[in-house]
């Protein structure tokens, strides 16, 4: 039951999937991992389930460990002079070269002590060192955004507009989706929370909290930097201030410009409550849906159509927290998976 469990969660989604516009051809990922294993995933010369680099500046004082499941970063001293910080970078470009990006980074705080300001940096640019750990100038960078720590919960911030998300407790997992267009056109996408178009115009980046904006439209090249094509060839997540313990449960970066299949299916709302749901995908083989949660175990629902592309499904007893799988065959008798998660 634990292998099938983890099959179907290498193939599912993130808890607040995206999908672009325009759905002519293939998505190019660049990265996608859900720390499913805990080896091989550090490379210099990355395939798409890998990392560059993960750097240490103090490893008796910030340090990071791979867990099933999780890559689990830990600060114990509140600077980053005295207290090091944790890098965790796509050094070596991507390829082929991106225009547009997705990127979904879901994680929690599972503890804080005390308030930090830039506790966690997230920057797209090109040319990241991984020997240097100064910051990367403005010259390097298309777009980056933090997170604040307060006394028990954080926040997303925008530094280009300076505006913040709402809290978000500590233990909870949640999604932060930054859409990012470095090309000459807009980027259309959508949430799958509502469906309702979004659109990155060029120069840009989005930015969301679960089904939340942060801020829509913020200007990319920081301090007027000049126009670089590959200005959304590296990645890195740096821990470099404040004090606590965070979880990275899975992160995805991908082309925008492509498209996922038109009959991707969607989860809603998702966070579900736990009591009743809604699947949005075309002729569903009802009999074939299956809920399993983090232990591989089956849960009893009962699954109506509603209409020709709406399912909904009622779990027999209210879900408890956390992560499920949702899958069923489609009309074409071919199985597909959803990540959910419950609050």
């Amino acid at each position: 039951m634990q292998t099938f469990y983890h099959s179907i969660l290498t193939a599912a989604f993130f808890i607040c999937s995206v999908f672009v516009a325009n759905f002519a051809s293939a998505q190019t990922t660049y990265l996608h991992q859900n720390f499913e294993k805990t080896t091989s995933l550090i490379n210099p010369q990355p395939d798409s389930g890998q990392f560059s680099h993960v750097i240490l500046t103090a490893p008796a004082l910030s340090y990071y460990k791979f867990h099933k499941g999780y890559l689990e970063l830990t600060r114990t001293k509140q600077d980053s002079a005295t207290g090091g910080i944790i890098r965790v970078l796509r050094a070596t470009p991507f390829e082929p070269n991106p225009e547009t990006l997705i990127i979904q980074i879901t994680l929690s705080a599972e503890s804080i002590q005390g308030s930090a300001v830039n506790a966690l940096y997230f920057y797209v640019g090109e040319n990241f060192n991984p020997v240097n750990n100064s910051f990367p100038g403005n010259g390097l960078m298309f777009s980056k955004f933090a997170i604040n720590f307060t006394e028990n919960a954080w926040v997303v911030k925008d530094p280009e507009t300076q505006t913040l998300s709402l809290p978000v407790t500590l233990k909870k997992p949640v999604t932060l989706t930054w859409v990012l267009n470095n090309s000459a056109e807009p980027l259309p996408y959508h949430l799958y929370q509502d469906n309702v178009e979004q659109i990155a115009e060029p120069a840009t980046y989005d930015l969301w909290l679960d089904n939340e904006i942060v801020h829509k439209g913020s200007p990319a090249y920081p301090g007027n930097a000049a126009y670089s094509p590959t200005k959304l060839s590296n990645f890195e997540i740096r821990y470099r201030n404040g004090q606590g313990r965070i979880h990275i449960h899975e992160i995805s970066i991908r082309e925008g410009k492509s498209g996922i299949r038109e009959e991707e299916h969607v989860v809603m709302p998702n966070p579900v409550s736990g009591k009743l749901f809604f699947v949005h995908a075309k002729n569903i083989e009802l009999t074939s849906i299956r809920l399993t949660n983090q232990n591989g175990q089956n849960i009893s629902v009962k699954a109506s159509t509603l209409t020709e592309d709406k399912v909904q499904i009622q779990p027999q007893s209210t879900l408890a927290a956390g992560f499920y799988i949702l899958s069923f065959l489609d009309k074409n008798k071919r199985k597909q998976s959803v990540r959910l998660v419950v609050e």
